[in-house]
């Protein structure tokens, strides 16, 4: 707790064990030891990115962006479990 991460920086890799119904990566947010939600905890504003290096991040935004829609509504949980045979 409380240690410093940088951009790039493996922070946990993806698994299952207990109860999890699926590999899934358990994301905790705190601040001050008390847990928040990091969808709605005020942060401080990023730097804007250097013009020099807008247009390269913007193309691979963009690749990211399609390879995260073209799994749109696959599944990723099975509710049940498979049919023995």
């Amino acid at each position: 707790p409380g240690r410093a991460v940088k951009q790039g920086q493996i922070i946990g890799y993806v698994g299952q064990s207990g109860r999890a119904t699926g590999p899934h990566l358990h994301y905790e947010f705190r601040i001050d030891g008390v847990h928040r939600n990091p969808l709605t905890v005020s942060l401080p504003k990023a730097m804007p990115i250097d013009r020099k290096y807008r247009e390269d991040f913007t193309t691979v935004a963009k690749r990211i962006v399609a390879q995260l829609e073209q799994r749109k509504g696959a599944m990723v949980a099975r509710l049940s479990p498979p049919e023995r045979k």
